[in-house]
């Protein structure tokens, strides 16, 4: 079985970049063939653009029996639109749905895009979602078949969870839709009764416009550690993963750290309620709700017993539900599936 999978560089940043990777280092079976073309890299748009161009014109010379697509919103979605549309046409395609905001760039887009989204969707033969939230959302767009695989992360051999640790810490892109200006305002609040922790954000995006705001507003347990790509020392010294976003799919960075034994404080948004259980491994917040995430984060810092039974509840739960094991083996049951299929068009290109 040779399986196409086509998205970002593996060594790019973002979530999308990491499922990639994991496909990469951890996907291994005798009687698959899975093999990778590149549509966006790092760089320049004209350096992008050749990159998609070059991958594309490979995807029409291989003959392949499945065509994996990971997709996101925008730019995303019309790059792997065109390598739908290129695809022979009895070759099973999945659309793998990363999005984390998906719904807002369909529901802003004219009419006319709405449509022609909704068709690429029906020229898909599964659609493959994070959570039950976006089955729910795309079931609306599509009669498509639609699957839910959630993401998953390569186990850590023992917990980081450091008791003492004073960090706490945000892996991801910086910027409104992750929150990152919300915890600004949770720092200035927590630094009265807590003022030995310090909020440390990962992460690429609007990192000038966070340190100015850092500067003006004399932030000090506020810093910006960049983007990095070996988290474990960083873990080690973590006491928490706050990531209060307003819009997710099922984040990378929340499965990473809970492997680790780093409980989260995440926002109610996306597959996130999924994954993190309130008072079990965990906080759930609302977005954008301030006094919520002041009042459930003291709560967490003044109770060390309680720290250390989320700790060990956040790891059992990716253990359990979401090891790279478990994934590989639900998505060699799907590529098995898919194999035998043989899509059936009509005069129009559509299936029947």
């Amino acid at each position: 079985m040779k399986v196409l999978m086509i998205g970002p560089d593996s060594q790019a940043k973002g979530g999308i970049a990491t499922v990639i990777h994991n496909f990469k280092t951890y996907f291994h079976y005798s009687d698959v063939d899975m093999f990778f073309l590149t549509t966006w890299h790092e760089g320049s748009r004209w350096n992008q653009f050749k990159t998609a161009l070059a991958s594309y014109r490979m995807m029409r010379k291989e003959n392949v029996d499945i065509v994996h697509l990971h997709v996101a919103q925008k730019g995303s979605f019309f790059r792997k639109a065109l390598f739908l549309l290129g695809s022979r046409k009895d070759t099973p395609i999945v659309l793998h749905m990363h999005a984390s905001s998906f719904d807002k760039f369909y529901n802003g887009s004219s009419k006319w895009v709405q449509k022609w989204i909704r068709r690429i969707f029906d020229k898909a033969t599964c659609v493959v979602v994070l959570s039950e939230e976006w089955e729910s959302f795309y079931k609306k767009l599509t009669k498509t078949e639609i699957k839910i695989i959630p993401n998953a992360v390569p186990i850590p051999d023992e917990s980081y969870y450091n008791p003492s640790a004073t960090k706490i810490i945000t892996f991801g892109r910086i910027g409104k839709r992750k929150g990152s200006y919300d915890i600004l305002e949770v720092a200035k609040r927590i630094k009265v009764k807590y003022p030995q922790y310090q909020f440390v954000l990962f992460g690429d995006g609007e990192v000038d416009q966070m340190k100015k705001r850092i500067e003006e507003e004399q932030i000090e347990n506020v810093t910006i550690g960049g983007w990095v790509t070996d988290k474990e020392e960083i873990m080690k010294d973590a006491v928490l993963h706050f990531l209060p976003s307003y819009h997710e799919g099922l984040p990378m960075a929340i499965l990473e750290t809970m492997a680790a034994g780093i409980p989260n404080m995440a926002s109610t948004v996306g597959g996130i309620s999924q994954l993190v259980k309130s008072k079990e491994n965990g906080m759930l917040i609302e977005a954008g709700n301030i006094e919520m995430m002041v009042s459930e984060l003291e709560q967490y810092l003044s109770n060390e017993d309680s720290r250390a039974i989320l700790s060990e509840n956040a790891r059992k739960t990716v253990i359990e539900k979401f090891s790279m094991d478990s994934y590989n083996s639900t998505w060699y049951k799907e590529y098995q599936m898919l194999e035998k299929i043989e899509k059936v068009c009509d005069t129009n290109g559509s299936k029947v």
